[in-house]
């Protein structure tokens, strides 16, 4: 008893610790967008608004990060692409959401009670006018100048309930999936440890984006998530990320310590990419009396 009380305020110093200078790595990096192009592309972030219509500001992308609706029915989901069919966005790129039952063939096939197909209101009678909807799939936008984003959407998460788009959460369904050219990807949920409610998140995403590192990340799920957080790929971060995975704490927590005491030029050659993490959760709940406001990214 006495050795699981020891290792328990170890295990509790080490994250706390960690947790502090994660912080101040976070305040002393540059952010992403601090220097953005000649010609910046605004990125309007919006999820889960479950049949809500928050007031959108305008710019050059509409992002929806899934979970338009609450029950995934054809009227819900109509209403809700007429909503995003109306902004005066350029651009319009959405996924789906766990609770978007409609759009996931495989689920409506299985569970038939929860979500029914009729002539007239099914998955393929759904209008969509300009707006681009993925799923596993990319779409590569042209702006001024130029200049191209790349985006890849997908709408799974860790299995949770009996809902849509959803896998078993020791499956790795991300390994190697998304395109490395990605500027943008859209997640219904989190990677795990960021805007995550406490480790909710997925690991093998996180495992994806160390691989990938786009320009920004743009999701939604756990509600509670909601905000921005900018990721710098280091050593910093990959030691934060292992001792709050529970691994190699003294290990972890000495690399980061001298990290950022001793010069980085011992350690990289040049400075870490970095992405922006975006959970743009609007309902607080499902009441839908409590919107918060889309994020905007300058791209």
């Amino acid at each position: 008893m006495n050795t699981q009380k020891q290792v328990s305020k170890w295990q509790t110093y080490c994250e706390k610790l960690a947790i502090r200078l994660h912080q101040h790595h976070q305040r002393h990096s540059t952010p992403p967008d601090l220097h953005p192009p000649d010609h910046p592309v605004k990125v309007i972030c919006v999820s889960d608004t479950h049949n809500t219509h928050p007031a959108l500001p305008a710019g050059d992308i509409l992002i929806h990060a899934g979970d338009l609706t609450c029950k995934g029915s054809f009227e819900e989901l109509q209403a809700q692409l007429d909503w995003l069919h109306a902004q005066p966005h350029r651009y319009k790129v959405i996924i789906a959401g766990n609770h978007d039952l409609l759009l996931d063939a495989d689920f409506v096939d299985r569970f038939p009670e929860r979500v029914v197909e009729r002539p007239g209101s099914s998955r393929s009678d759904l209008v969509w006018e300009d707006i681009i909807y993925l799923q596993d799939s990319s779409v590569s936008l042209s702006f001024e100048e130029g200049r191209r984003l790349n985006i890849y959407g997908s709408p799974w998460t860790p299995q949770f309930g009996n809902w849509a788009f959803q896998y078993p959460p020791i499956r790795d369904v991300w390994k190697n999936v998304i395109p490395p050219e990605t500027d943008i990807l859209i997640t219904h949920g989190p990677p795990k440890y960021h805007l995550d409610l406490n480790g909710k998140g997925c690991e093998y995403l996180l495992r994806e984006l160390w691989r990938v590192r786009p320009k920004a990340v743009v999701f939604g799920h756990i509600h509670t998530g909601y905000g921005r957080e900018d990721v710098h790929w280091d050593g910093v971060q990959a030691g934060w990320e292992t001792i709050m995975s529970g691994r190699r704490r003294l290990r972890s927590l000495v690399s980061m310590i001298l990290r950022l005491v001793l010069p980085r030029m011992f350690f990289q050659s040049s400075p870490s990419q970095a992405t922006t993490l975006v959970n743009a959760a609007a309902l607080r709940g499902l009441d839908g009396e409590d919107l918060r406001e889309p994020v905007v990214l300058m791209l």
